[in-house]
């Protein structure tokens, strides 16, 4: 009887006790002891700081400038067509030009006069160019300076002598040019070639050459020829080239012809 009894009780305090911790339906209201712990640890643990990066700029692009390479021997050019002369000046030979679009290059300069010394262009040798014209680029520094030659001299025409037998020359005959008309910058042409003429007289001492009526050069006697040195004309520019015969007598009349290019 009494061994029964504390039995019934046991039971009847297990069930109630099951009962108690159990919901409707067979869920616990209490989380697992594990998981809370875990949980609480981690909102315990510090949140690490991540820093906001700075925003940095792109640089621009940069240009790199250019190189321009300066000439080692100077070299001129000019905005008009330029004469080349013997000297500075028109009393000198005309032996040549330099036209617009060429180049050529300089050896020497006379600062006085405002000329530069140049290989002539398209022949051997120099000649003396003005610069009013003229660019040039490279260091001009270590050119030679160049003295101003004598001024040239034409042939004699000398006053006539007091002789019986010695007459002024007869002009000359048959006149002609060979013109050759080549353009460059249009309108402009230039114009090469040369004068032929018929020697009608047998006591000349040479013959005077004129272009547009001002000494352009001499030839000695027998000569009937005259090469002219390229000329740069504009397109319908007539150009009058002359011949007189010359002699301690006198001169001859002249004799002229008109070329016009083209």
């Amino acid at each position: 009887m009494y061994t029964k009894k504390p039995i019934l009780l046991l039971s009847i305090f297990l069930i109630v006790s099951l009962t108690a911790c159990n919901l409707p339906g067979g869920q616990s209201t209490e989380e697992p002891l594990a998981l809370t712990i875990t949980a609480q640890a981690l909102l315990l643990q510090p949140t690490p700081f991540t820093s906001t990066p700075e925003f940095t700029a792109t640089p621009g692009p940069t240009s790199t400038p250019e190189f321009t390479p300066t000439p080692s021997v100077p070299q001129v050019s000019v905005s008009t067509n330029t004469n080349c002369r013997t000297g500075p000046g028109t009393e000198y030979d005309l032996i040549g030009a330099l036209l617009v679009g060429q180049t050529a290059t300089v050896v020497g300069k006379n600062t006085s006069t405002n000329y530069w010394i140049i290989n002539n262009p398209g022949k051997s040798g120099t000649c003396w160019l003005w610069g009013q014209y003229a660019t040039v680029s490279g260091n001009t520094a270590g050119l030679t300076e160049y003295a101003i030659p004598p001024t040239p001299t034409p042939l004699p025409t000398s006053t006539p002598t007091a002789t019986a037998t010695l007459a002024p020359p007869v002009a000359v005959d048959n006149l002609t040019a060979a013109k050759i008309c080549i353009p460059i910058v249009l309108p402009t042409y230039q114009y090469t070639g040369s004068i032929n003429w018929e020697d009608k007289s047998n006591n000349e001492k040479g013959f005077n050459i004129y272009l547009n009526g001002a000494f352009f050069g001499a030839v000695g006697p027998n000569v009937v020829t005259y090469p002219i040195p390229p000329l740069p004309f504009p397109a319908g520019t007539p150009m009058k080239l002359g011949v007189e015969a010359f002699n301690d007598a006198g001169k001859s009349a002249t004799k002229e012809v008109v070329i016009v290019c083209p």
